[in-house]
């Protein structure tokens, strides 16, 4: 089994983070890429900035990744985060899931995302052309 997880200052190589989890016994491999929008809520985004407890979340990406392929029995898996800045249309978070057949890869892919996103101690900051906010704070 593959495991790489990951915090980035750098943009990410989506293409070259997930083909290595590529597993010649895994016949289904799904991968999600998020990506930094603009416009949301209706205002111009310019950019986003992350933050992170870099110790913190390096450890809950590995836990939650151990989980999904300890879960559906994977055979890859792939749980990255950027910090720092974030231009429009660059990607910001990759998971992917490697497992020899497509509904359980389709199944980890969907609970890694949407796990990171609730647990991992990452902030994000949108930068608008009228403003900025944190996302998910009371700040």
């Amino acid at each position: 089994m593959i495991i790489v997880t990951g915090l980035f200052e750098t943009p990410l190589d989506v293409a070259g983070l997930v083909a290595g989890i590529r597993r010649p016994e895994c016949g289904g491999l799904v991968a999600f890429e998020g990506t930094t929008r603009s416009p949301n809520h209706g205002r111009v985004v310019v950019r986003l900035e992350y933050e992170a407890y870099t110790e913190r979340a390096e450890k809950q990406l590995r836990a939650i990744a151990e989980e999904a392929a300890e879960r559906w029995e994977l055979g890859g898996v792939l749980a990255v985060h950027r910090t720092g800045t974030c231009e429009v249309g660059e990607p910001s978070v990759v998971v992917a899931a490697a497992a020899p057949h497509r509904p359980e890869a389709f199944e980890a892919a969907r609970w890694l995302i949407d796990t990171i996103k609730a647990e991992v101690a990452v902030w994000k900051k949108e930068i608008f052309e009228d403003g900025e906010a944190w996302v998910g704070t009371d700040c």
